[in-house]
């Protein structure tokens, strides 16, 4: 009985293997009719020319946006007003841009364009849309601060407001123990005080002490240097004029 019931699931078994045969054998005839057949090879074509059209479109656009093989040779705009320089730049396709200043440039009127200041420099060849950068002479001048003096003596004082970029100017004496001695500055008739900003090249009027001790540089008579009251202050013996 034993060896019936496996005969007869040797004889199955073979069957189903047969089957399983003939099965996978119609699968890859079915696959080869199918990759031979006119419907793949054209659907082939047309994702190959897709693809190949897609690449084309992507390269020429990016050498649209990137103006590849365009140049364009930077005009020169040295001396020009701002206004002439953009219209000069803009005209070849470039954009301008005025990004900086400066206060000192022989030869150049205020808000015109200084020597080597664009970049890039003139004849360097660019691609469209590129930015120009300019630099012109402000039309102020350079800020100045106000050096502290009060107290200085007057070859002292010369040097420092000549560091700070002011000009002295003139030089009045009043009644004062101490001569020479920097009582205070004065900025078109007015007093002005240190860390105010002025501008390079203005003038100071310097007031100086007319007394008999020239010991500027020691205003106080305090033999041990302490500070003096308010009263004693050499500062406080001014006139009433507005600060600025």
């Amino acid at each position: 009985m034993i060896n019936f019931v496996a005969s007869k699931l040797t004889i199955y078994k073979r069957f189903f293997m047969e089957q399983e045969s003939n099965s996978f054998k119609d699968t890859l005839k079915a696959w080869g009719r199918f990759f031979i057949s006119k419907f793949f090879i054209k659907n082939i074509c047309i994702f190959v020319a897709t693809v190949l059209l897609f690449i084309i479109l992507v390269v020429q656009g990016l050498k649209w946006y990137t103006h590849h093989n365009e140049k364009i040779s930077v005009p020169s705009v040295e001396g020009l007003s701002i206004a002439d320089a953009k219209k000069v730049i803009e005209e070849r396709g470039l954009v301008a841009v005025v990004n900086d200043s400066t206060y000192e440039c022989k030869g150049i009127k205020h808000g015109h364009i200084i020597p080597q200041g664009q970049q890039p420099t003139a004849g360097y060849f660019v691609k469209k849309g590129r930015k120009v950068y300019l630099t012109y002479l402000a039309y102020t001048k350079q800020p100045a601060i106000m050096p502290n003096i009060n107290g200085e003596s007057v070859e002292t004082a010369k040097s420092l407001i000549e560091g700070a970029g002011l000009v002295w100017d003139k030089i009045t004496e009043r009644e004062h123990p101490h001569k020479g001695l920097v009582l205070e500055a004065r900025h078109k008739g007015a007093k002005v005080s240190a860390g105010k900003q002025l501008f390079r090249g203005d003038t100071i009027d310097l007031v100086i002490g007319k007394g008999e001790d020239t010991d500027a540089t020691s205003p106080y008579s305090d033999s041990n240097n302490s500070t003096p009251d308010a009263d004693t202050d050499i500062f406080n013996q001014t006139d009433d004029t507005d600060e600025l």
